[in-house]
């Protein structure tokens, strides 16, 4: 899940995330911070550490791409394979149902 503290859907996915993570099982959810804003590193505190994914710069920026060329902003989802390629994506607030049926694309 892409997050930054300017987008108010998603501070109510944080609010969901142990819900989501639950829709998504088997995968990890993982909070990627969308900008390096001192207010989205503090919003990013209240997430623990295991769900917090800081990728490698030529990742974060490959997914950054995906997001611009996906959709118009916040909130944004993305659900990676093994390989880090992308299998599902998803333009609106996640919530259990969302998270579960990425992860069934992911799987066709």
């Amino acid at each position: 899940m892409f997050v930054a503290s300017w987008c108010a859907p998603c501070h109510g996915e944080l609010a969901r995330l142990d819900a989501i993570g639950r829709g998504a099982h088997p995968y990890r959810v993982l909070v990627v911070p969308f900008d390096d804003s001192r207010a989205t590193r503090t919003m990013l505190e209240r997430v623990p550490p295991p769900q917090r994914w800081q990728p490698d710069r030529a990742t974060q920026r490959r997914l950054a791409a995906e997001v611009a060329r996906r959709s118009a902003g916040l909130p944004f989802s993305l659900a990676l394979d093994r390989d880090a390629q992308i299998c599902a994506a998803h333009a609106e607030a996640l919530d259990a149902a969302s998270a579960a049926a990425m992860v069934a694309a992911c799987r066709r």
